[in-house]
């Protein structure tokens, strides 16, 4: 146990569960703040092309207005080119194209600059044209070869028909690159301070409320290795009452109850030993006495025997053979009461009348009450149900009762048997065996169902304390209750009370 408890204070701090998921809160954060970041980086340029390319929607057709055409279905491309000039003194940062009706280029603005790509993919530029698609919507950028630029797109109609496209590149220069990553920087700063502020608290947060969880968990299992470096004895580490109704609470109650029941049977496992081992030593002195008698008597009957008269003889052997009858009957006794203790002994059940079982008990003991100047009688209710039980066991247990009954009533007393059908609620059978004897002290009532107990009277004989103890355990087993009625001069009354079949 001291082991336990120096292991518990030498854990590691990373072994404790608050610390485990701190850390596992930190790298989810982490790792969350690095996804965001990202996130936010690339809706962040995806906002400032959607800006750029809204706010200069309109310039290619600006542009396109100023075209005209030199016959029908022809261009006058010239007159386009001579705008390029002005445009991108205007707008320095533009690239103007004119494209066919297939896209293929027709002039540009860099003049001296060669081309990547000789023909622009229309499916963007009608997607813009159209509005059909969310912006920023992205083309082909003829210098580069690439296809994620934006642009402005404007249809070159010639009556009825297209002729051609102005394309304007935006945002794609030296300066605009500049000047929108200048623009990104108050933004970026403040987008970053936010989503770092948020990530932090939620650090915070979720590090308190892990905290406060872990702490009733912290609590139990200081508990729990408490209670089991006491000996399971501490009873004031157990839990009284949940503190809340969530998984913790039910965990703490269910070792408060399961640690109850280890110290009730603890309890009664000292209970136990200490009554076997006085059974031990009842029994021990309760052989001893008749061996020793036993012994003494045959030792007398070897070492005398010429001497002793043949009615001398005859009466050591009957006190010898009383003697060794007694040391019979308690072992006899005592093996049965320990075969009733043994877990794998189960009543073999089964249905009879119990007035019956207590007609021919009565019929058998009879004769001995006569002997003994005792009037038995039987007295069974026609309307008792019959009961679900070993017959054998229940048999043994009347027996014993009157037995005792007999043994304790003087010459012209009596004794009676009875089976009766309980008129209050829970019905049931009952039994009673009452005589008219010296009765039973009140404090020694609750006593003479231990094993080896006897009330010291004149009356009790060799009787071993052991019949009783059987009643009581048969009774045990049929689920059965047993009570006693006595006071002293008045006789005493056992009713067993069974359960209708």
């Amino acid at each position: 146990m001291t082991g336990s408890t120096s292991g518990a204070a030498a854990r590691r701090p990373f072994d404790q569960l608050y610390v485990r998921l701190a850390a596992g809160l930190l790298m989810l954060v982490l790792a969350l703040g690095v996804i965001l970041f990202l996130i936010l980086r690339m809706v962040s340029g995806a906002y400032q092309d959607e800006v750029v390319q809204r706010s200069n929607a309109e310039l290619a057709h600006v542009i396109a207005g100023e075209a005209h055409s030199i016959g029908p279905g022809v261009l006058d491309v010239v007159s386009l080119e001579r705008l390029f000039p002005y445009v991108t003194m205007v707008n320095p940062i533009v690239e103007v194209y004119v494209l066919d009706r297939d896209g293929r280029v027709l002039a540009y603005s860099g003049e001296h600059q060669r081309l990547a790509l000789e023909q622009v993919d229309l499916e963007p530029v009608r997607a813009f044209i159209g509005r059909s698609r969310s912006m920023p919507i992205r083309g082909s950028d003829p210098r580069s070869g690439a296809h994620d630029s934006i642009f402005s797109a404007a249809a070159l109609e010639g009556g009825a028909e297209t002729l051609g496209y102005v394309y304007v590149l935006l945002g794609r220069s030296d300066v605009e690159a500049a000047a929108m990553r200048s623009s990104r920087g108050y933004v970026g700063e403040v987008t970053l301070v936010a989503v770092t502020a948020a990530l932090l608290f939620a650090l915070i947060a979720g590090a308190l409320l892990f905290r406060a969880l872990t702490t009733r968990l912290q609590r139990l299992c200081d508990n729990v290795e408490g209670f089991y470096a006491s000996g399971f004895r501490d009873t004031a580490l157990l839990p009284l009452r949940p503190d809340g109704g969530d998984e913790i609470a039910r965990l703490s109650m269910a070792f408060g109850d399961m640690a109850r029941r280890i110290l009730e049977q603890l309890h009664r496992l000292e209970s136990i030993d200490n009554s076997r081992r006085m059974a031990v030593l009842n029994a021990s002195h309760d052989l001893r006495t008749p061996l020793t008698a036993l012994q003494g008597y045959l030792q007398t009957l070897i070492v005398k025997r010429k001497v002793l008269s043949e009615s001398q003889s005859a009466e050591y052997l009957e006190i010898a053979h009383k003697h060794a009858t007694r040391l019979h009957r308690l072992v006899d006794q005592m093996f049965e009461l320990s075969k009733l203790d043994a877990p794998e002994t189960v009543p073999r059940r089964e249905r009879f009348a119990l007035g019956e079982l207590v007609g021919d008990i009565g019929q058998k003991y009879e004769l001995h009450a006569q002997d003994r100047g005792v009037r038995l009688s039987v007295a069974i209710d026609p309307a008792a149900p019959p009961v679900n039980a070993d017959i054998a066991m229940i048999e043994r247990l009347i027996e014993n009762l009157v037995e005792n009954a007999l043994k304790f009533t003087p010459s012209g007393g009596r004794v009676s048997i009875a089976v009766q059908a309980p008129r209050e609620a829970g019905g049931g059978v009952a039994l009673s065996v009452s005589d008219t004897g010296r009765g039973i002290p009140l404090e020694e009532q609750e006593r003479i169902f231990d094993r080896f107990y006897r009330v010291d009277t004149p009356e009790r004989g060799d009787s071993s304390g052991l019949g009783l103890a059987i009643v009581r355990r048969i009774a045990e087993l049929h689920e059965a209750r047993i009570t006693v009625t006595s006071a002293p001069g008045m006789g005493a009354r056992f009713t067993v009370h069974f359960e209708a079949a």
